[in-house]
């Protein structure tokens, strides 16, 4: 999808953030976009604002993770436009921080899935058939995180839901492409942002209240102070988000370490295997 002139794009997540960002990237590019977010008003104020600029934009409230307020936006996307480009699964939550997983609540791990995983296939499984019978060339963008494909202790259920989100993105790329659907697939994987993303879920564990040991906010500070000079802006990785989606390409990163972290990762697993071809393994066919 070299030229998104006039193509129409639904981001969701789109009151600020990472999204807000993708949303000025592609109305630089000519799209008309559908904005979605759980605030409305501030998503209504960020329309207000690329509308007076010459977007053509609509606005919506939707908390991605019920299905009906996410088939509720792909109706009224499509009376609005007609049809529907491309489709942005930005919407994310953090969650606390998660040290030790097992004395996580049940809840706060349901809610982090319920936004980060579900809401990416609550769009797909609605938005897609959609763009799939249009016959027209279109893509889906999924933002996962370099926490989908590396691993650690900070923020488990975060970090689950984004592995889930990279595996689901490949899954959907593979069955796009066996098809030979005219549609691409980008799983966007940034390493630190400067975004009120912690410092969200910070305000949100405030209001918790005294004797919950587990309602630790990941770096509540947000922002530059938390993340370091290395952080890159919004603005930085939509840039490279939009690009990958007019090229056509499948893993994005957008940080510098991301290499060193992905080997960190893998070298364990690689290590393993050449453990298991040193002792003459009897490969996928032999006893488990």
């Amino acid at each position: 999808m070299t030229d998104l002139a006039g193509t129409v794009v639904v981001i969701t997540g789109a009151a600020d953030g990472i999204g807000r960002a993708l949303a000025g990237a592609f109305a630089t590019a000519g799209a008309r976009l559908v904005l979605a977010d759980i605030n409305r008003p501030l998503v209504e104020a960020v329309g207000r604002e690329l509308s007076q600029l010459g977007t053509e934009v609509m606005t919506a409230g939707t908390d991605v993770s019920s299905r009906e307020q996410v088939v509720e936006l792909r109706d009224a996307a499509i009376a609005r436009f007609g049809t529907v480009h491309v489709l942005c699964n930005n919407a994310g939550v953090m969650g606390p921080a998660g040290d030790p997983l097992w004395e996580l609540p049940i809840d706060e791990w349901q809610r982090v899935m319920a936004v980060n995983l579900w809401g990416v296939l609550h769009g797909i499984q609605a938005f897609l058939p959609a763009i799939l019978a249009a016959g027209q060339p279109g893509h889906v963008l999924n933002t996962a995180s370099m926490q989908g494909v590396t691993s650690g202790t900070l923020i488990p259920e975060y970090t689950v839901s984004k592995h889930a989100v990279v595996a689901l993105s490949e899954a959907l790329r593979a069955q796009l492409t066996a098809r030979g659907a005219p549609v691409g697939v980008t799983v966007l994987c940034p390493g630190a942002v400067v975004t009120d993303l912690a410092s969200r879920e910070y305000d949100r564990l405030t209001q918790v209240g005294d004797g919950k040991p587990w309602a630790v906010a990941p770096g509540g500070g947000g922002g530059q102070q938390r993340w370091g000079s290395s952080a890159l802006t919004p603005a930085e990785v939509a840039a490279a988000a939009v690009t990958a989606v007019q090229q056509d390409r499948f893993y994005v990163f957008t940080s510098p370490g991301s290499r060193t972290r992905v080997e960190a990762r893998l070298g364990p697993i690689l290590d393993a295997l050449d453990a298991l071809d040193a002792l003459g393994g009897e490969g996928e066919g032999g006893p488990a």
